[in-house]
């Protein structure tokens, strides 16, 4: 992991250099129309308001989980033991980023989506909750966390989501190959350099023009940093935007080569 201030370096430089979170200056209509729609879009919904309660209410939770730490690219299964509330304040998409992938999933509309790293299911309230009639499948390595997003979908009545506990290295060729095509995914897991390129890799052969890949994390290690751009050097990527928390790849091949670095 990146050292804290060497982190807070890289988000003031970040915040410094990105385009305005407006969209000036971005002469990109795809872009721009994603950074006007889904970045700006302020408008309320229902059932982003249902998730963010629930996310709310499972914050206060003191019950304990044990579970082994594989998510952060560790090198070893290291055995943790803290409160619920605890583990989704400081792994979990926050609501700022929750509604992101909530209003991504709701303006591009996708009907396959995969996700890599369940944890408590809270970004997968928040996808879910997007595209309640989509084929969703999500991984999750510890058993105790997979149990509480199965607890979390079910109290939001997301039917159409199917758990996948295991490895991402023993599960995922499975599970993308059980996939016609992928239009969403969310990455999310190991945050080292070749698992995540693997996993992008794997992920890839069933992107098409119109799939939208996101990767969370892309400053949090060197490693990631590094994988980051590896990806978006990608011959199949012709959209990438930075907004520092996370990465977003698009495919369409009527786009032109650009990387953008936006404000968000």
């Amino acid at each position: 992991m990146i050292s804290r201030l060497n982190y807070s370096f890289k988000y003031l430089h970040y915040w410094l250099f990105s385009k305005h979170k407006k969209g000036h200056g971005i002469h990109s209509p795809f872009v721009f129309s994603i950074v006007k729609n889904v970045f700006n879009n302020n408008s309320k919904n229902e059932e982003l308001t249902k998730v963010f309660k629930i996310v709310d209410y499972y914050k206060k939770n003191k019950q304990q989980i044990e579970f082994k730490d594989l998510g952060a690219g560790s090198s070893f299964s290291a055995i943790k033991k803290q409160t619920i509330g605890k583990s989704i304040k400081q792994s979990s998409v926050n609501k700022k980023y929750g509604k992101l992938l909530f209003n991504l999933i709701a303006y591009f509309k996708p009907k396959t989506i995969l996700e890599l790293g369940t944890s408590l299911g809270i970004s997968t309230a928040y996808i879910g909750s997007a595209a309640p009639d989509s084929e969703f499948k999500t991984i999750e390595g510890a058993e105790p966390k997979l149990k509480i997003a199965k607890e979390i979908a079910q109290i939001l009545e997301l039917e159409n989501i199917r758990f996948i506990h295991g490895e991402f290295g023993d599960v995922l060729e499975n599970t993308v190959s059980g996939f016609e095509k992928l239009d969403f995914v969310f990455f999310d897991g190991n945050h080292k350099k070749e698992p995540t390129l693997s996993y992008f890799n794997l992920c890839l052969e069933k992107a098409h023009r119109n799939s939208v890949f996101i990767f969370d994390d892309i400053h949090w290690s060197t490693e990631m940093e590094q994988a980051w751009e590896e990806i978006k050097q990608n011959k199949k990527v012709r959209v990438s935007i930075d907004i520092f928390r996370m990465g977003i790849v698009f495919f369409n091949d009527d786009l032109s080569f650009q990387h953008y670095v936006i404000k968000f």
